[in-house]
């Protein structure tokens, strides 16, 4: 899989941040970089990317705090988490419904 990475440059310039913003949302883990290959300067995969987005519409337009962000951030993950587990919930209970009809018309 060939996943497309930003630098800090082009982040800060997609968003407007300011350089320390940026460090300052590294330093409280709300959005982590790694090193890709032999490159010396740091990026970010495109799920952080999107976090940022994110994180920006918070903080810009409805001006939650860093640590308001964190807790929506964390709400916003459980929330994803509880949907992936309640779709394979309804899914197991399409299949067995399936089977149970195919089951019943077979016979």
């Amino acid at each position: 899989m060939n996943e497309h990475y930003y630098s800090r440059h082009q982040v800060i310039e997609i968003f407007e941040f300011d350089e320390g913003f940026l460090d300052q949302l590294e330093a409280e883990d709300l959005v982590v970089s790694q090193e890709v290959g032999s490159a010396t300067e740091r990026v970010f995969t495109m799920e952080q990317v999107d976090r940022m987005r994110i994180i920006n519409n918070l903080v810009r337009d409805l001006e939650v705090n860093l640590a308001g962000v964190e807790v929506i951030l964390e709400m916003r993950e459980n929330m994803i988490l509880m949907q992936r587990q309640f779709d394979q919930i309804l899914d197991a209970m399409v299949r067995e419904l399936k089977s149970r009809l195919q089951n019943r018309y077979t016979l």
